[in-house]
C-alpha cells in the first residue's frame, strides 16, 4: 500500500505547485505543495505527486501511483499502481567518464529512458539511471529496497526483490523472480538467471545460472 497521502484535502493541484500549460493531467491527481511538473509530463487518475517531487519533460506516469516527497523523476515511463517513496532519483545520467559495462564509451550520451512497470515498488533514495545503448527496465511488480543504485541499461524482470543498499552496475541483465540480499554487489553485464538468490553483502562478478542460490559470511537474505 502507498505509504505517502495527499497533503491536500481533495484531489487537484496545491498552491505553488508549478504545473506547465502542456503538461495532461487526468482527473483525480493530486499535487501537493512545491511540486513541479514539467513540459508535456502526463499523468493519470488517482496519482499522488508528492511535496517537492519535481516531474520532467516528457515523462508519463500511470493511474494509482504514489510519488513520495522531493522524489525526481527525468526521461521514464512509470506505470500503474507504482509507489515511488522519498527522494528517489529516476532517470538521471550517469556523470561523464564513468560509463562501463553495457556502454564501454566512457561520456557517451545518454538517449533512452527508464521504464518502470506495474505494481513496483521503490525505497527511499534509490537511484536509477537512464538508459544509453537500451532502456533500463524494472519489471512488473519488483521490490527495490532503500539506497539501491541501478546503473544505466539494466534490465530487472518480473517479481524480483532487491535489498537496501544493492548495486547493479550497467548492463546487468536479472530475470524474473530474482532475489537480491542488502548491500550484494553485481557487476558490470552480468545475467542472473531465473529465480536465483544472491546472499546480502555478496560481490557477484560472472554469470549466474537459473535457480541457484550463493552464501555469503554474513547474514544476507
Amino acid at each position: 500500500m502507498p505509504s505517502h497521502a495527499s497533503r491536500t484535502a481533495d484531489a487537484g493541484r496545491a498552491g505553488g505547485a508549478p504545473v506547465d500549460a502542456s503538461a495532461r493531467l487526468e482527473a483525480g491527481v493530486s499535487i501537493d505543495p512545491l511540486a513541479a511538473i514539467g513540459p508535456r509530463a502526463e499523468i493519470g487518475a488517482g496519482t499522488v505527486i508528492g511535496t517537492g517531487s519535481t516531474i520532467g519533460p516528457d515523462v508519463r506516469i500511470g493511474r494509482n501511483c504514489t510519488i513520495g516527497p522531493g522524489a525526481t523523476i527525468l526521461h521514464a515511463l512509470i506505470g500503474d499502481r507504482v509507489v515511488i517513496h522519498p527522494g528517489v532519483r529516476i532517470g538521471q545520467p550517469v556523470s561523464p567518464g564513468v560509463a562501463a559495462g553495457a556502454n564501454p564509451r566512457p561520456g557517451a550520451p545518454r538517449t533512452r529512458r527508464v521504464i518502470v512497470q506495474d505494481d513496483v515498488e521503490i525505497g527511499a533514495n534509490s537511484t536509477i539511471d537512464r538508459g544509453a545503448i537500451g532502456d533500463t527496465v524494472v519489471g512488473e511488480g519488483s521490490r527495490i529496497g532503500n539506497l539501491v543504485h541501478i546503473a544505466h541499461d539494466v534490465g530487472i524482470g518480473r517479481h524480483c526483490q532487491i535489498g537496501a543498499q544493492a548495486g547493479l552496475a550497467s548492463g546487468v541483465a536479472a530475470a524474473d523472480f530474482v532475489i537480491i540480499g542488502e548491500r550484494a554487489g553485481v557487476a558490470a553485464d552480468v545475467t542472473i538467471g531465473a529465480g536465483a538468490i544472491i546472499a546480502g553483502y555478496s560481490s557477484v562478478n560472472g554469470n549466474v545460472p537459473a535457480a541457484a542460490a550463493n552464501q555469503s559470511d554474513e547474514d544476507g537474505l
